[in-house]
């Protein structure tokens, strides 16, 4: 039997920046304005109210014990894992509430990251997210560039080949990755995958069923 795994790119919110959610806020308000900040804010809330429909309709005749959750910026499964998906939906998540929401239904959660990747990204966003001045943080993200982008690669690798580790055979693999990843060109030949968008919820079930 092959693994299946359903790709879903996603719009990260506010509240999973953790400690660096302030500076962000700033950054946004800074950059965008509070109106159009606001209306981002609106696009991913209906974002993720499309995903938890979108997901339902496709789990709704599947026993969700047969899901095993890959999340971006999840380091850790068993309890460590549950309680960090459950700290962040507590700070308003919508992305560890839906989580939580499978994984309170029997799915299971694994570590899809490297610890040190994650680390190393965050020091260098908070250390452009904490510049005093927006000139001086466009010219912080532009010495940083080159590395974010090796950084988001080596991630992608990463999480590609936890997929290959872990997802097992007659399983389905939900993989929650932010919009600007690609693991796609690092996946086993062996996995099937699918990349939803919103319009293609009847080729999803006709996939996940195939």
């Amino acid at each position: 039997m092959r693994k299946k795994l359903l790709i879903i790119p996603i719009a990260h919110s506010e509240a999973e920046m953790g400690s660096l959610s302030d500076d962000l806020a700033k950054m946004l308000d800074a950059v965008m304005g509070k109106t159009n900040r606001d209306r981002h804010r609106d696009e991913v809330y209906t974002f993720w109210q499309n995903l938890s429909s979108l997901l339902e309709s496709v789990l709704k005749t599947e026993d969700v014990e047969t899901v095993q959750i890959f999340q971006d910026g999840m380091p850790a499964d068993g309890e460590l894992g549950l309680q960090l998906v459950e700290d962040c939906a507590q700070n308003g998540s919508p992305n560890f509430r839906l989580v939580l929401s499978l994984l309170r239904r029997g799915a299971r959660l694994e570590a899809t990251e490297d610890p040190q990747l994650l680390k190393e990204e965050y020091e260098i966003l908070k250390d452009i997210l904490s510049a005093e001045t927006a000139s001086e943080m466009k010219a912080r993200a532009g010495k940083r560039k080159q590395r974010l982008f090796e950084l988001t690669e080596e991630r992608d690798r990463y999480i590609a080949g936890r997929i290959q580790e872990t997802l097992g055979e007659n399983m389905l693999g939900i993989l929650f990755i932010g919009a600007t990843h690609d693991i796609t060109p690092y996946l086993s030949p062996e996995i099937d995958y699918f990349v939803c968008t919103f319009v293609e919820k009847d080729i999803v079930n006709w996939w996940w069923r195939k």
